[in-house]
């Protein structure tokens, strides 16, 4: 029973679709399609889809955020470039899990069955950046017949339905690209050496930028963001703070190949940094890179009453509604290197080590402002009314879910500050620049590292 609990604590409604089941939602959510003479609408799909050179398609970037850092406002930029591809929001995220757990489906199954993957990530039909059923479905029959004939193992490849669900979407949205083998814009948005290990296996030439932030604001803006997710609610303090943990540094074995921006900089300084980012990328600059959009539709953000779209000079202010006065110090003696060589304030108390163990070892163990915030909310959604029902259940699960997030953060935490006291964090890199005054961009390009600025903005 415990055991039970605790399983459930750490991934509470995990994926558990088998292979006929996601094939049966994939045959129900097509059923309209299957019935329709789509002759026509697939020979246009198949003229557009001869445009792309799909085995010379080698172009990728893999944007990954640091807690709440801006990875999809970053890759909204991107969207409207006429040599880029790219899906929506997280629609792509879970391109690589969905591979491995299906992968004895066969091609066709494969490409219909990610549209109907997980609705928290892929929403292809549904959401702001929706697009149509008929088309997708269409689309991937012009792939088919497109690609009948081409060698299997490249066909039930990671490498190909990765390519082939981004060229589909396209299809769909009727986009053509200027290049036959534009760029793919992966928002892979978690820190992950596997995905990207997994990436460099497929695309060996695969890039990665990294978006961070201010600490505070990230830590904050990652609990206020899920702070109504009502399943995983509990957990939220950990997640939010394992956000950071040893994520602020490159993925193993791509150091080389990974650039980081700033996110006040894609707020304040947005020409700039997507300017140098073009360069890197080996992409023409357009004006399109200041635009935020996903299938040229606005990317509007919503919330605490506030809508807008692109940079917003409210955003680089710094953000704690959710962390204490106690939380901070915390987070200022954890991530000191952080504060320091990002440029971000940061007491100057702090630069030494010993305030920092003191500050640490005194205030790890004690929970902090999300922990007790969720724990109120826990016990009047769940334990309240489980004992005016007189039920042990939800009781006893909902405390012990209390107690294993205190434990983990504890353990993460507390291995994140040994590590770093064991040895100096090889941090991700960043490059201070000041504005030039001639307009020209192309002077603060990443000479191998990020455009950075030292905006009082910032501070």
């Amino acid at each position: 029973m415990l055991l039970e609990l605790v399983r459930n604590t750490i991934r509470p409604g995990a994926r558990t679709d088998n292979p006929e089941e996601i094939v049966r939602k994939a045959c129900l959510c097509f059923q309209a399609e299957r019935s329709k003479d789509l002759g026509g609408l697939i020979a246009e799909k198949l003229d557009s889809l001869r445009h792309y050179d799909v085995q010379g398609m080698d172009r990728v970037v893999a944007i990954v955020m640091w807690g709440r850092s801006g990875s999809i406002l970053l890759a909204s930029y991107f969207d409207g470039h006429e040599d880029v591809i790219t899906l929506p929001e997280s629609d792509g995220y879970l391109l690589q899990e969905f591979f491995e757990r299906y992968e004895p489906l066969p091609f066709r199954d494969k490409l219909l069955a990610y549209a109907v993957y997980e609705p928290s990530y892929t929403r292809f039909f549904a959401g702001d950046f929706a697009i149509s059923r008929t088309q997708y479905y269409a689309a991937v029959q012009a792939i088919l017949e497109f690609s009948d004939g081409w060698p299997a193992e490249f066909l039930e490849s990671r490498r190909a339905f990765f390519l082939f669900v981004h060229i589909a979407y396209q299809l769909a949205l009727g986009r053509r690209p200027g290049s036959s083998r534009p760029l793919i814009v992966y928002a892979q948005h978690f820190w992950d050496s596997t995905l990207a290990r997994r990436l460099v296996e497929d695309f060996p030439e695969a890039k990665f930028i990294h978006t961070i932030r201010d600490p505070i604001s990230a830590c904050d803006s990652f609990f206020h963001n899920h702070v109504n997710a009502v399943e995983r609610f509990i957990l939220l303090p950990f997640s939010a703070l394992n956000s950071l943990a040893n994520k602020d540094q490159p993925q193993p074995g791509v150091e080389a190949r990974t650039r980081t921006v700033r996110f006040e900089d894609l707020h304040s300084y947005t020409a700039d940094t997507m300017r140098g980012l073009a360069d890197w990328l080996e992409l023409d600059y357009q004006p399109s890179l200041l635009e935020s959009t996903f299938n040229g539709i606005p990317y509007v953000v919503k919330r605490d009453g506030s809508v807008w779209s692109g940079p917003r000079l409210e955003q680089l202010q710094r953000q704690s509604r959710h962390l204490s006065f106690k939380d901070r110090a915390l987070l200022f003696a954890l991530f000191y290197e952080n504060f320091r060589d990002w440029n971000y304030p940061c007491p100057k108390i702090f630069r030494h080590r010993t305030v920092r163990c003191v500050t640490f070892l005194s205030l790890f163990l004690l929970p902090t402002k999300m922990e007790i915030t969720s724990s109120k909310v826990v016990f009047k959604r769940n334990i309240v009314p489980a004992v005016r029902q007189r039920k042990m259940g939800p009781i006893v699960a909902s405390l012990v879910r209390i107690v294993w997030c205190r434990l983990q953060i504890i353990r993460r935490l507390g291995l994140a500050f040994l590590r770093r006291c064991a040895r100096r964090p090889l941090l991700l890199q960043t490059v201070r620049m000041t504005p030039q005054e001639s307009g020209n961009s192309s002077a603060t390009a990443c000479n191998g590292k990020t455009v950075s600025r030292e905006a009082s903005a910032s501070r």
